[in-house]
């Protein structure tokens, strides 16, 4: 028979990158809408950019000095050396000449290296979205003072084209999951496992299969679980971070016996069900359940046989030794 696991957990975007500011300014343009979708490199924000476009003025006119500079000093550089090689001037003068040689092309790569830093800055001042999502929030308006330090982000980009969903299962039930399928290793088992189906909150199945990627190499010592994740596409974007979901994990049972949900009760972590004999006479028994089960149903693991009768109707008025009328109904399960 096909069984499918159910656990519910909620749901992960995939990525989500908070938006920024690199340079203090105020917003000059903003360019998204709460809840729109952006693509990679498209614009976000404007940041006044005055100052930063002057400052890199002041920084190129300051390459060409020094450009200049380096010229003058290589060439006095030269005509010294062709004086010193002539006895004309003395070897002081020559190395003095080559120290300002050398300082002007430092000076140089100093004014390019603010240039380059000044140009960074102004493109800074253009915001634009890393990737592709959804953009969140917008606390920041127009004529807003921002910084690197500003407390809020100026928005978030959520990327939603894949949504990861964390789900857990017990040491017993990873045990059996894992000898259904073929491999050594466990990493090859999962090439093997089936697509896992995602019931939304309100009941439908999202039309997407997802698939399995991921098994922590540890049991939780707390809850004696091993985390998986699947992940599901999202192309357009229904599946939402944070909202609850349903993981069914199709299984493979041979010879199972299920039994509806509604005849088991449950005392002091132990689950009962009421069963009858030859004579009607109703008898409180122990069952131990797989963790998995159907919506309706529990596959049963011991306490059961297949031709045992249980009470699916009325437990709240039972007790032990009570003789009973019966209308028996069967299962083709």
């Amino acid at each position: 028979m096909r069984h499918c696991q159910s656990n519910i957990r909620p749901l992960w975007k995939e990525q989500t990158v908070e938006i920024r500011s690199k340079v203090d300014g105020y917003i000059e343009a903003v360019y998204i809408e709460e809840g729109a979708l952006v693509k990679k490199g498209q614009p976000l924000f404007k940041i006044d950019a005055n100052s930063f476009q002057q400052d890199v003025y002041h920084k190129k006119a300051a390459v060409a000095a020094a450009e200049a500079g380096l010229e003058t000093a290589s060439i006095q550089a030269q005509r010294t050396a062709v004086l010193a090689a002539q006895k004309i001037v003395n070897s002081f003068e020559l190395t003095a000449a080559k120290n300002t040689e050398r300082m002007k092309k430092a000076e140089l790569s100093q004014a390019r290296a603010e240039l380059s830093a000044a140009q960074s800055k102004l493109a800074f001042t253009n915001i634009v979205s890393p990737i592709n999502g959804v953009v969140g929030s917008l606390p920041y308006k127009i004529g807003s003072l921002v910084s690197s330090t500003s407390p809020n982000a100026l928005t978030t980009v959520a990327n939603t084209q894949r949504i990861y969903a964390y789900f857990s299962l017990s040491q017993q039930q990873l045990n059996a999951f894992l000898q259904q399928y073929q491999g050594n290793q466990v990493h090859d088992k999962f090439k093997n496992m089936p697509e896992v189906s995602l019931i939304l909150g309100q009941g439908e199945p999202y039309a997407m299969k997802g698939k399995i990627q991921t098994l922590s190499g540890v049991l939780n010592a707390s809850t004696g679980s091993a985390n998986f994740k699947a992940v599901f596409p999202n192309p357009d974007g229904l599946l939402w971070s944070g909202a609850s979901a349903t993981i069914q994990i199709p299984t493979q049972f041979s010879a199972a016996l299920l039994i509806p949900k509604k005849a088991v009760f449950e005392l002091q972590g132990k689950y009962f069900v009421f069963t009858t004999d030859a004579a009607n006479k109703v008898h409180t028994t122990e069952i131990i359940i797989m963790e998995t089960a159907t919506e309706k149903d529990y596959v049963i693991r011991e306490g059961l046989k297949a031709g045992d009768r249980i009470v699916t109707e009325g437990l709240g008025n039972l007790r032990d030794g009570m003789v009973i009328n019966l209308q028996v109904t069967s299962s083709n399960k």
